[in-house]
């Protein structure tokens, strides 16, 4: 039985030197959460040895022992996926990027492509699937490499084998002609399942380059920049950029901030941006992430791009902010938000914008997925009159959570603001199709903007012209 100083809790000094061991070993940051999961695993794995999670701790600080490591880098770096996560990049990938990349490689033909940072193999294979569609009518070949830290990752990548939630942004007629189902799972048929391969790799490990030498037409590299130390990240970015084929592209996620990259130029694809690999790749110093409104010129009063007459201001009060859910609240939204996304709140009730942001600064530094935060700064932004960074956080947040209407309406209201009617039809068709899958008419009201209901804003579009 073990003993009553065995079953507590560890000492948050040790637990903090062990936080700086595996920083050390992965360059992963140490956020306060990342503290309490190396905790939880001390716990669980000092009891299964009957001794105390401080002593154990203290025989994995001083014998570095990789094999009682590996089970914290595990924990720490479980990310969430699913297939085809991130509409507005697969939808870039078949209508631009993907067909372009198999015109390029016409003469080669094989087009090969990296997931870095794939996790359970969801987006690997989603790869597969778009390019093997792009290229089998051109004889070509296909090769896709999923990369990832976490051993535990990989084995699931490698058994191909998904539960419905991951496969819950799938077109039914895409599940129905590669998957086969047994029981409550789906698995994953040969003929996309032989294009992959998974490989353990860390990106901080080392360069790129030096185990795939030849090089990727493509490399997708979603949300796994904010996990690193700040003065990791240029060093990976070149790392990317320099594993890039001469004409190949880099696409990151929305909430990475990759800035820009060594040797590539960017290109707007729809919503998206990527990086086109066009000249040589030198690793730049690390330096610390600067501000993320550093390069944003906020004029001191909101500039409209465009006359939008009976057009209600957007909300930037905390009351108006819907939750991460959309369902109907029983309590205000304050009472469960984070401390940093609360005082945004309210200083952005008191009128204090620039405060807010740089509260929500802090807090994405900490909670990159917490999609209120992203709809919050980006109703900031459009107050403020930075409406290509308002677009970008909408992006993000529309990204994280798809069902978040007031977040598609306020890229459309922004796109409107920039001039942009493609941008304004493109989200009022996600309003629109989110209405209908809600089963409700148009009458349905915009969960966090008092009085204004989808086809109001709709009929508004309709009726404002750009000048």
């Amino acid at each position: 039985m073990a003993r009553a100083e065995d079953r507590r809790a560890p000492d948050p000094g040790v637990v903090r030197r062990l936080g700086d061991l595996v920083r050390a070993r992965t360059r992963l940051q140490m956020r306060p959460r990342n503290l309490e999961i190396i905790e939880r695993v001390a716990e669980r794995r000092a009891a299964e040895r009957g001794a105390s999670a401080d002593a154990y701790l203290e025989h994995v600080i001083l014998s570095h022992d990789m094999a009682e490591l590996e089970p914290f880098i595990a924990e720490l770096t479980v990310g969430e996926t699913h297939f085809f996560r991130g509409p507005p990049q697969f939808e870039a990938l078949r209508s631009e990027i993907v067909p372009s990349l198999v015109h390029k490689r016409r003469k080669e033909r094989v087009i090969t492509a990296l997931s870095a940072g794939c996790s359970t193999g969801e987006e690997a294979y989603s790869l597969a699937i778009v390019l093997r569609e792009a290229a089998m009518n051109e004889g070509m070949r296909v090769e896709v490499t999923g990369i990832d830290l976490n051993p535990r990752s990989l084995q699931k990548a490698e058994s191909a084998r998904y539960s419905a939630w991951s496969l819950r942004d799938m077109p039914e007629v895409v599940r129905r002609q590669y998957f086969r189902t047994e029981g409550d799972f789906w698995h994953l048929s040969e003929d996309v399942r032989r294009l992959v391969r998974f490989r353990r790799f860390g990106l901080t490990e080392g360069p790129l380059v030096s185990v795939f030498p030849r090089g990727f037409d493509l490399i997708l590299c979603q949300n796994v920049l904010y996990y690193l130390e700040p003065d990791a990240r240029p060093e990976v970015i070149a790392s990317l950029a320099a594993a890039l084929a001469p004409g190949g592209v880099l696409m990151f996620g929305p909430v990475d901030h990759a800035g820009d990259v060594p040797g590539c130029r960017a290109v707007h694809v729809g919503e998206v941006v990527v990086h086109e690999r066009f000249g040589p790749v030198s690793v730049p110093p690390s330096s610390p992430r600067g501000r993320r409104y550093a390069l944003l010129s906020i004029p001191p009063a909101p500039l409209p791009a465009l006359r939008m007459e009976g057009v209600p201001a957007l909300p930037v009060a905390a009351a108006t902010l819907p939750p991460v859910v959309p369902e109907p609240a029983s309590a205000p939204l304050t009472s469960s938000a984070p401390p940093s996304l609360a005082s945004a709140f309210a200083h952005a009730d008191a009128g204090n914008l620039e405060a807010a942001l740089a509260e929500l600064e802090a807090l994405l530094e900490e909670e990159p997925e917490e999609p209120r935060a992203h709809l919050l700064e980006g109703l900031l932004l459009v107050e403020l009159g930075g409406f290509e960074a308002a677009l970008d956080a909408f992006r993000r947040c529309v990204y994280l959570d798809p069902s978040m209407m007031l977040a598609h309406a306020g890229a459309a209201v922004a796109g409107l603001r920039l001039g942009r009617p493609d941008l304004v039809e493109r989200h009022a068709a996600r309003l629109r199709a989110l209405t209908v899958a809600r089963g409700k008419g148009v009458d349905a009201p915009i969960e966090g903007w008092d009085g204004m209901t989808v086809g109001r804003l709709l009929r508004l579009f309709r009726d404002t012209e750009i000048q």
